[in-house]
Parts: structure tokens; sequence; C-alpha cells
């Protein structure tokens, strides 16, 4: 990689992208990603503009955990384990299987307002 020999050193380098990817995946902010890289937001953004196709990786990135839960979800579902089961079905299925109850009520409210002059 030739060294810029004009005008400010770049900010964002290979690794603060490396910073940011790795908080990133642990779904933080982009405020404290950048927090823990030293950089500020507003160069994220720049940056962000000046390569959108790191937008898309920053998204993805910060799904990570998501995906992992579930899979742990489903792993446990998996190995029959009974509560893992019935807290999805719980919560996916709440028409069925919630132990919640809801109660719908109409209320009709009959105002008079009188005015005098």
């Amino acid at each position: 990689m030739a060294k810029n020999l004009w005008g400010r050193p770049k900010l964002i380098t290979e690794k603060v992208l490396a910073k940011l990817e790795e908080w990133f995946a642990y779904s933080f902010t982009d405020e404290e990603s950048c927090l823990f890289a030293s950089i500020s937001p507003k160069t994220l953004y720049r940056y962000i503009k000046e390569n959108p196709e790191f937008w898309q990786r920053k998204e993805i990135l910060k799904r990570q955990p998501n995906i992992k839960a579930k899979m742990n979800w489903n792993n446990k579902i998996k190995d029959w384990e009974y509560s893992a089961s019935k807290e999805w079905l719980e919560r996916k299925s709440r028409n069925e299987f919630s132990l919640r109850q809801e109660i719908q009520a109409e209320v009709e409210w009959n105002i008079i307002v009188k005015f005098e002059m």
C-alpha cells in the first residue's frame, strides 16, 4: 500500500476497520463502536459515504448476536428441552400458546358539552 505523501493521514486504517467490525459484531451502536476505535461518528459516516459497501457489512455484523441467539435456541429445541420449546411457542405462536390473556373491550363515551353565553 502506497503512503499518502500529501495531505492528512487517513483516519480509517485497516486496524480501525478491524476494531469497528469487532464491535459491530457485538451489536454495539455506531457511536459506541467509534468510541472504541478512537474515531468520531462523523469520520465513520464520511467513510461509509465513500465506501457504501461498508454500510451493508456493518448492518450484517450488527445482526450476528440475534442470529447466534436463534441458533442457540433452536439447538435447545433440537435437544428436546421442554422449557425452550414451550417458551418458543409462547412467543412465536401467541394466539395458540400464550399464557397471557388479553381482554378487548369497547367503551362508548357520551360527552355532553354545554356552552353558555
